[in-house]
């Protein structure tokens, strides 16, 4: 009886959590951004009634976002204290600029909800958001290849087997992490069949019922609004 009642308390926590999510996503939606990071009909595009120092802001950001597709200008990353000036090259493993373009991808999808743009940039060996900061271009955020943003600015990680399971995290303006929830589940071996979910802390294992329905509110949220394109195709 105690576990299935802390049971619905969870149920009822990540719920009310995916809720506020995607409450959230629609006060932003509302923010000026740029035709590339939604689809047509639901963006708001830059206009004439933006302040001229809006657009200049977000053609400065374009270019250098440009310049790293285009492998010439570095992005600063923060690592235990230490900070690196990576190309793009960098981030790859085995595709390259030069060799082939067909395994490195970006997108151009509002993060932080100011109503500018970050840069998502997929290669076969890492994902990588980088936005800008007092004028140069920064790491927000860095993941390996099975990282995938969602409509509500959560970051989905999905293994490549089902056994991997998957995992959602919500970062703060500045990139750092403040929610984590994890469900893995076990081989089908018996009736008794179960799975795990988790915030972050111990695994707390549920039942195969359960664990469905603690999992489908996070399955709803889509990720349409993020167009990847080629690094080929640079058309901003």
């Amino acid at each position: 009886m105690k576990k299935s009642y802390v049971i619905v308390i969870l149920l009822f926590a990540v719920c009310f959590f995916v809720t506020a999510c995607l409450s959230n996503e629609n006060i932003h939606k509302k923010s000026e951004t740029i035709a590339a990071t939604q689809r047509p009909e639901e963006t708001e595009t830059v206009t004439a009634t933006q302040r001229p120092e809006e657009t200049d802001e977000l053609g400065a950001w374009l270019k250098q976002y440009k310049a790293f597709l285009q492998d010439r200008v570095p992005s600063e990353e923060k690592e235990d204290r230490e900070f690196y000036y990576l190309t793009l090259t960098d981030y790859c493993n085995t595709v390259v600029p030069g060799e082939t373009e067909d395994g490195i991808q970006y997108a151009l999808f509002d993060m932080t909800g100011d109503g500018m743009p970050e840069l998502h940039v997929l290669t076969d060996d890492c994902y990588r958001i980088h936005t800008i900061k007092n004028h140069h271009l920064v790491v927000w955020y860095g993941g390996d290849r099975y990282n995938r943003p969602l409509n509500n600015r959560m970051i989905l990680w999905k293994g490549d087997s089902e056994s991997a399971g998957e995992s959602y995290t919500v970062l703060d303006s500045e990139g750092k992490e403040v929610v984590f929830i994890s469900f893995t589940r076990s081989f089908p071996t018996s009736r008794n069949d179960y799975g795990y979910f988790s915030t972050g802390d111990d695994d707390i294992k549920v039942s195969k019922k359960q664990w469905k329905k603690l999992r489908k509110p996070f399955l709803a949220i889509g990720s349409d609004k993020i167009i990847w394109k080629n690094i080929g195709d640079l058309d901003f």
